[in-house]
């Protein structure tokens, strides 16, 4: 009921959510050459912990990083990094690492975009038969679960897609679940991608339309964090496991013991 409540404000009443968004979280991270680059922390427990910042960060593309933006990830210690975007994606514009950095390609399931749009009639129908597809989840985030619980306690690790929205997005989410976060919190983290992509959208936007020929509504939903789409996500994991534990259980190797390293490694 309380996810309901959450979709449907976000839905019906989206100046509340402007209005949220107007005030950038404090766990932003500034660099020069990427976007919505944003440390995962600070979110509260169930149980009333919360999770550490300054080790879980998510991103957009990080292709384009300054020699000062090298220096400020090497400030903040972020040695590991995991990219989702498809191997087309990697060869023309791959990522830009500190030095020794602990790279992970994992591109399961991600295909040609401009294909995919084609199949559909419009951005949420697109966006939520995206979601929907768990059948790679296993082979695209078992490793980073993996990845994660090997994470050097003195180091941090970001994990990024091209837009940071959506690979990304459910990668944090299921990261964020299986930490003992609230699904109202999860859902806030999503949809603040809205906020820190704003400029980017409106380039992207052009994109879409110019190169692939998609009109401005149906780009628009695209690129939106809606969070129908994450709630996608998560039925359709439902549908299929009966429920997001026996998923992370049965597909990415999440039973209680791994769930207990889980969280005595990042929860305070």
């Amino acid at each position: 009921m309380k996810i309901f409540f959450v979709i449907l404000m976000l839905t019906f009443f989206p100046e509340a959510v402007k209005a949220q968004e107007k005030q950038p979280p404090a766990r932003e991270v500034t660099l020069e050459g990427a976007f919505n680059f944003r440390d995962v922390g600070g979110y509260a427990t169930t149980e009333y912990r919360r999770l550490s910042m300054g080790k879980l960060y998510r991103a957009g593309d990080i292709s384009n990083l300054t020699d000062a933006d090298i220096e400020e990830m090497k400030r903040r210690k972020i040695y590991t990094v995991v990219d989702f975007r498809s191997e087309n994606e990697i060869a023309a514009a791959p990522d830009k690492l500190p030095p020794g950095a602990d790279y992970l390609s994992l591109p399961a399931g991600t295909g040609n975009p401009a294909d995919f749009f084609k199949e559909y009639t419009s951005g949420l129908e697109a966006m939520t038969a995206f979601y929907s597809d768990v059948s790679v989840f296993r082979e695209k985030y078992r490793p980073f679960f993996r990845k994660v619980l090997l994470l050097p306690d003195s180091s941090a690790m970001v994990f990024h897609c091209s837009a940071g929205k959506d690979r990304t997005g459910i990668a944090a989410a299921l990261l964020l679940y299986a930490l003992d976060i609230p699904m109202e919190t999860i859902l806030t983290d999503y949809v603040a991608t809205n906020y820190f992509n704003r400029e980017k959208n409106e380039k992207m936007t052009d994109w879409l339309m110019n190169e692939h020929d998609v009109d401005r509504k149906m780009a628009a939903e695209i690129l939106d964090a809606n969070p129908l789409y994450l709630e996608t996500a998560f039925n359709a994991i439902k549908k299929q496991y009966g429920s997001i534990e026996l998923f992370l259980y049965r597909e990415i190797g999440i039973d209680e013991a791994v769930k207990s390293r889980l969280r005595e490694k990042f929860l305070q």
